[in-house]
């Protein structure tokens, strides 16, 4: 008797569901604090792109690296979408901020450069003396 072991039918790929997708503001904005809180204080800003968002809320949601795109090609492109889409939602608003158990947090957003869909912004901490530079849009 011979199995096949590279059959699509034995596992399902994960489905971004619309709940699924509601979860990736809150892993950008755990990178944003993680680069707030890391020892590189001396940058101004941090560099997020798109499709590294999208690694890391793929490999923080499923366990799934980089290196398995090909094998979860639907799920990548469609998180990638997502994440262009929310993207240019805070460009757009030019500030992405929340409020959490340890205060308010701002950060002004600008976009630092675009390689073939991949949207790279940079984020830069506000404090309270200087988010009157932020526009308001």
């Amino acid at each position: 008797m011979t199995t096949n072991t590279h059959t699509s039918s034995a596992v399902r790929d994960p489905e971004p569901t619309a709940s699924i997708l509601a979860a990736i503001p809150d892993c950008l904005k755990g990178t944003l604090l993680d680069s707030t809180n890391s020892e590189m204080k001396s940058r101004k800003s941090t560099l997020i792109s798109s499709n590294n968002l999208t690694n890391r809320f793929i490999l923080s949601r499923w366990g799934i690296r980089p290196s398995q795109r090909r094998r979860y090609k639907n799920l990548f492109a469609s998180i990638r979408k997502h994440c262009r889409i929310l993207f240019q939602h805070y460009l757009l608003r030019g500030r992405i901020e929340w409020i959490d158990s340890s205060g308010r947090h701002v950060f002004g957003v600008f976009k630092f450069d675009e390689v073939r869909g991949n949207l790279i912004l940079g984020f830069v901490e506000m404090t309270p003396e200087s988010e009157w530079t932020l526009s308001h849009r």
